[in-house]
């Protein structure tokens, strides 16, 4: 079967676009059938050649010769509806699909050809039929069954069966953006009331209280998502996915102790996604920026999905840290981050750079040795290892890295400037006056 790659709101609407590919069914082998006649086989063998090499017409009077010879044959009119289809004679293609399942039924390659034929003309209610067959094979086939739904405006449907999968199979991205795109398409009243009748008829499906968050939320409608937040917590008061929608509204009420109680309650969880829990994270963040007296919860928070998530998050407070002019704390995390991914380029700019403000000349010096094995035409790293080096009174080391380096700077003038006052510096002490008064030249007419 065909996979489709669309972006975009497309990607909703592919047929079969996320089911898992099957075996296909091979052009049989005329050894296989018994009894063939030298006549059948000629047309048959005639019928495969003029398939491959893409004279569709040629091999579908081919295969009408078969046919005359031996109607009960299923995979003939497979073929001859797979040769239709490239025609793009969908009607006919149906027509010989349909036979060579009346001859063999259940046959999965043939429903899927079928089902790309239904799909191509938009067919939805034959295509439905179908897939709800075809998830007999692969409950992921139910997928492509919500995004026909949603084609079709039957948007309860769609939920309906977005929901009957991640009961079966667990939450999944993919289907969340299905879920998303039918609430976008369906109208605010109408999933309002739509899922508030669905909480009215079972109070105690947790899915249609978070969904109706999500609406509120969208709205802007904050005191009813709350309110829809604390409904679900007397049906299940361990319910950590309504403790997004919860720490949103504290941290809007300025309750950041409350707000921090749901960001430990969405951390720990193993149902909330890590990218939810990102996302809780990076909010935080934005409110710490503004309210820098709440630094030691966030770094409590940075820890905890550090810990309950595996992933290294030292960069992003490390980047908060530096940009709130707080170059200890931000050197640290930049530490801990360079452990972590010791080829990351902008780790290792911001690294050496702090290195040196810090005057530890030694380690940036290592350091942008290093980077530049990894990065030999950032400039950059050439200028912190001179800039080092002469600290260090190595002035020869930092005229060979600064000569070679400053070849890498485009467009840059502030680093070429800084280039020029190292090079005058390094050959001062060096005792070459006349190469300083050079670099110190190009420095003036560079900065005039």
């Amino acid at each position: 079967m065909k996979r489709f790659a669309f972006l975009g709101m497309l990607l909703l609407f592919s047929p079969l676009a996320e089911a898992q590919e099957p075996t296909p069914l091979q052009d049989v082998n005329v050894d296989q059938l018994e009894d063939v006649t030298d006549a059948f086989q000629e047309s048959f063998f005639e019928a495969l050649k003029q398939k491959g090499i893409e004279n569709y017409d040629r091999a579908i009077v081919a295969l009408d010769k078969c046919i005359a010879l031996r109607p009960q044959e299923s995979i003939l009119y497979f073929e001859k509806g797979k040769n239709e289809a490239a025609l793009g004679n969908t009607q006919e293609a149906e027509n010989n699909y349909l036979k060579a399942l009346q001859l063999k039924p259940n046959q999965r390659d043939i429903m899927e050809a079928l089902y790309e034929v239904y799909y191509a003309r938009q067919d939805f209610d034959k295509a439905i039929d179908l897939v709800q067959d075809l998830a007999k094979f692969d409950i992921k086939y139910k997928e492509d069954l919500a995004r026909i739904y949603v084609r079709k405006g039957a948007f309860k449907e769609a939920l309906d069966v977005l929901d009957e999968l991640d009961e079966a199979l667990g939450k999944d991205a993919y289907r969340n953006q299905i879920r998303e795109q039918a609430m976008a398409l369906s109208g605010g009243d109408y999933k309002e009331k739509m899922l508030l009748d669905a909480i009215a008829q079972n109070p105690q499906n947790e899915k249609n209280y978070l969904n109706l968050i999500y609406i509120y939320s969208e709205q802007g409608k904050t005191q009813q998502a709350y309110a829809t937040a604390q409904k679900l917590l007397k049906v299940n008061p361990k319910a950590d996915e309504v403790h997004l929608a919860l720490y949103k509204f504290h941290l809007e009420q300025n309750d950041v102790a409350r707000a921090f109680q749901s960001l430990e309650r969405v951390m720990k969880s193993s149902k909330v996604e890590a990218k939810a829990k990102h996302s809780v994270l990076n909010d935080f963040l934005i409110f710490v920026d503004r309210n820098p007296e709440f630094e030691p919860e966030l770094e409590q928070a940075i820890a905890l999905f550090s810990e309950e998530e595996a992933t290294d998050v030292n960069e992003e407070l490390g980047a908060y840290y530096l940009k709130n002019n707080d170059k200890t704390k931000a050197l640290s995390y930049y530490e801990a981050a360079y452990k972590k991914n010791p080829d990351d380029v902008n780790v290792l700019r911001n690294l050496v750079l702090l290195q040196l403000q810090a005057q530890q000349f030694e380690n940036a010096a290592a350091l942008s040795e290093e980077a530049l094995a990894f990065y030999p035409a950032q400039a950059v790293f050439y200028l912190v290892y001179g800039v080092a080096q002469n600290a260090l009174g190595k002035a020869q080391n930092a005229v060979d890295y600064l000569e070679m380096g400053i070849d890498y700077v485009i467009e840059n003038p502030q680093m070429q400037a800084d280039f020029y006052s190292e090079l005058a510096r390094a050959y001062e002490t060096l005792g070459n006056a006349e190469k300083a008064a050079a670099y110190r030249k190009r420095l003036t007419n560079l900065t005039q």
